[in-house]
């Protein structure tokens, strides 16, 4: 039950950052005030749950660090796959990515809401099921 619920959450997942992708590309990379230059950790339970049952790399962690902002941003951008990232990095859309998502096709925006609306319930359900695998 609980494999079958992360490869639905990464499939849900992957199709989000497909269609956000090129949008991302275009504002996030000339913002010059980025969200990820104003946040330190954002990794929740359900994201640590998530990628621990994923197999995918115990990146979350960190000892200490030493600058402003999110410690996984580099020269390039966020450092992690996007399957890896915290589950807000994926649904905080600014105003200007919005709009720029509009411009492009009217309805991207009520359609990543729809997807992450569903792997919001997902990760809730992923949640209950590795705790009654658990308990």
């Amino acid at each position: 039950m609980v494999s079958e619920t992360v490869r639905k959450i990464e499939g849900l997942l992957s199709e989000a950052v497909d269609l956000q992708k090129d949008c991302v590309k275009r504002i996030c990379v000339e913002c010059e005030s980025p969200c990820c230059s104003r946040v330190h950790y954002l990794f929740n339970e359900k994201d640590i749950l998530f990628l621990k049952l994923s197999g995918r790399k115990s990146r979350w962690r960190r000892e200490l660090f030493t600058r402003k902002g999110c410690w996984f941003v580099g020269d390039q951008g966020c450092t992690l796959d996007p399957g890896s990232r915290p589950f807000i990095c994926h649904t905080y859309i600014c105003d200007n990515l919005k709009m720029d998502m509009i411009r492009c096709d009217s309805g991207l925006p009520a359609l990543l809401e729809g997807k992450f609306k569903i792997i919001g319930e997902m990760r809730s359900q992923l949640w209950a099921e590795y705790l009654d695998e658990k308990i």
